[in-house]
């Protein structure tokens, strides 16, 4: 008897059709930082409910200037947090208290999800195809 037996029942993880709404959950938080440019925020892992074979989305919230990042302007930093209020707001959090990544886990909510193919404005492919949360709803 093999130790793995063949695996070809089990279906791949894939993105959902875009464009559609969905029950989400989040099931993961963390704290994250950009290696590209410093800036903080959470990342978000996101459960499709009752699509068992999608992809979990990955959304992060990307802050604006907050202590040890400082690389943007006022304008740019309200835009950022402004970003992060209104989402916070969508998911029925208070955005006038204090957060942590913990207090996002576990949260339910519908939404447009969207498909990205991950290829470049010349179709070359960059990365691979993924589901995008599009706006909250509700």
């Amino acid at each position: 008897m093999a130790l793995i037996p063949s695996l070809s029942d089990i279906p791949d993880l894939e993105p959902v059709p875009g464009g559609q709404e969905y029950d989400l959950r989040i099931i993961k938080a963390q704290k994250t930082k950009s290696n590209k440019t410093g800036r903080n925020g959470v990342l978000l892992v996101v459960d499709i409910i009752d699509e068992d074979n999608a992809m979990n989305i990955m959304h992060t919230l990307w802050f604006g200037n907050d202590g040890t990042y400082t690389s943007d302007d006022d304008d740019k930093s309200n835009m950022m947090w402004r970003m992060v209020k209104d989402f916070v707001t969508a998911l029925g959090l208070d955005p006038n208290e204090d957060l942590e990544a913990e207090d996002f886990v576990d949260l339910q909510f519908t939404a447009i999800v969207e498909y990205d193919d991950g290829k470049d404005d010349d179709g070359n492919q960059e990365y691979a195809p993924k589901n995008v949360i599009g706006r909250i709803v509700g």
